[in-house]
């Protein structure tokens, strides 16, 4: 990789041929590139022959943005998520299109090009930089497949996802329940019961639930108030609880594609299954998160990170409003998403093993993302999707020693693309409970080593927190 074009001027013709040896940015007059820029894009397209194009951090009007790694789905909502982009000219000539086009990155999603990130800023700015317009963003929905149109969303430049009313296709609702009861003053109302009310008080018809119950459930699981559903139940085999046994007991039994696993403690929003399930329109997808929210409003869950090997929740105990910031109310990209709502496709389910038995409590929901992504599929989080989440309310939060030492076994070298470097540890690293909220960068973070969305497996071996023991 010899040359750089960096093109000043939407009017300008591309620089670039079939022949040509290099890459092309597009900067306008009110952008600039820092110092470490073009040697960092060079280095990083020479470095990584199979990269098509790279993008970095920027900063705007002396603010900085820093960006996770390449995300597709990103795209539908935020066309402008990695401009300016750096593009290969062969790629440029192969795509027939110009390194002005708003619409490149689009064009690099549906050819499945590799797009690396520089989490480093590369370029600074006067002011935001615009991105494909709706109707662009309309038109690559229906070239991928997926059912939908998009709106203005909650701040200029983003859109919001609508899916297509006419196209429903039927979903199966697998939720293992222990039938306990709810502490709120209801008169003994199962959380099960809260559950089945919100997902009737929808307007979905082709749905089924199958409730997988076990020895330890408390009374007649026939005698659930009906709530107009189609349910039936799935009795598990004597024994301890397995909440990955379970989620797969009820996948075997689905008779529908889709598969959303639920928890019993979750009462789901009006139009949130069709949030998630439209993005199966896109081969790619292999399973689909929501933003669960706990009793007083907040966030519990918005997509996970990792963070040395740690699994995390960001934003949790934020507002949505405070989360828009950092990505939090975009459709997007994730390492993990929880299994407490989780939407797949039983046949790649059924392909990959579905959840593991090696982790009967914790670590299921994360083994199960990554083996996902390892065979090439994605893993989104839809925050148009909502859900209340009285989490871990029928059993106590722990994670054993043994748990811990099984997932490091499997996973503990994978890095998480998404989660940008120069985010600091929670503000108490032995309390994650806090998690991995998006706090104030370290003021002299210069990591600047490009990274790709694959999935590489390794180990090592962290010190094992006191929390864990």
């Amino acid at each position: 990789m010899r040359l750089l074009h960096v093109v000043s001027s939407p009017t300008d013709a591309s620089p670039c041929d079939q022949d040509c040896d290099g890459a092309a940015i597009y900067l306008s007059a009110a952008g600039r590139l820092t110092e470490i820029a073009q040697s960092a894009i060079l280095n990083a397209l020479s470095q990584r022959p199979d990269a098509d194009a790279v993008y970095g951090d920027i900063e705007i009007e002396g603010t900085i943005q820093r960006r996770s790694a390449w995300s597709p789905t990103r795209l539908l909502a935020e066309p402008n998520a990695c401009a300016p982009l750096a593009v290969r000219c062969r790629i440029l000539a192969e795509l027939g299109c110009g390194i002005t086009d708003p619409a490149l990155p689009l064009r690099l999603a549906r050819s499945e090009s590799m797009v690396l990130h520089i989490p480093a800023v590369l370029s600074r700015h006067a002011e935001e930089i615009p991105g494909a317009d709706s109707d662009a963003v309309n038109a690559h929905l229906a070239e991928t497949g997926i059912a939908a149109t998009v709106i203005d969303g909650d701040r200029a430049g983003r859109f919001r996802l609508v899916p297509d009313p006419s196209h429903r296709p039927g979903v199966s609702i697998v939720i293992p329940t222990a039938g306990e009861a709810l502490s709120d003053g209801n008169g003994g109302e199962l959380a099960v019961e809260r559950c089945l009310a919100s997902i009737a008080a929808g307007t979905r018809t082709n749905l089924e639930v199958i409730l997988v119950v076990g020895e330890e459930y408390r009374g007649d699981p026939s005698q659930i108030a009906d709530a107009g559903l189609p349910v039936r139940i799935e009795r598990r085999p004597p024994g301890p609880f397995n909440f990955s046994a379970a989620c797969n007991q009820g996948i075997l039994a689905a008779r529908n594609e889709l598969v959303l696993l639920l928890n019993d403690d979750t009462e789901i929003d009006t139009g949130a299954i069709d949030a998630m399930a439209v993005h199966f329109g896109d081969r790619k997808i292999g399973g689909v998160g929501a933003l669960l929210r706990y009793p007083d409003g907040t966030i519990q869950h918005a997509g996970m990170v990792i963070d040395n090997a740690h699994p995390l929740h960001p934003f949790v105990g934020w507002s949505t409003e405070d989360s828009q910031r950092f990505g939090g109310t975009v459709a997007r990209d994730v390492i993990s998403v929880t299994g407490a709502c989780f939407m797949s496709r039983r046949s790649l389910l059924l392909a990959l093993g579905a959840m593991s038995t090696d982790f009967p409590l914790s670590f299921n929901d994360v083994d199960l993302c990554l083996k996902m992504r390892r065979s090439g599929y994605r893993v989104i989080v839809e925050p148009e999707a909502t859900l209340l989440h009285r989490e871990s309310f029928s059993r106590v939060a722990r994670i054993f020693e043994w748990e811990w030492q099984r997932w490091i076994e499997r996973w503990g070298e994978v890095s998480d693309p998404w989660y940008h470097p120069g985010y600091r540890r929670p503000d108490d690293p032995t309390n994650l409970r806090l998690n991995a909220d998006h706090l104030k960068p370290a003021e002299h973070h210069d990591h600047c080593d490009p990274r790709d969305t694959a999935i590489r497996v390794g180990v090592h071996r962290p010190r094992i927190s006191d929390h864990l023991t």
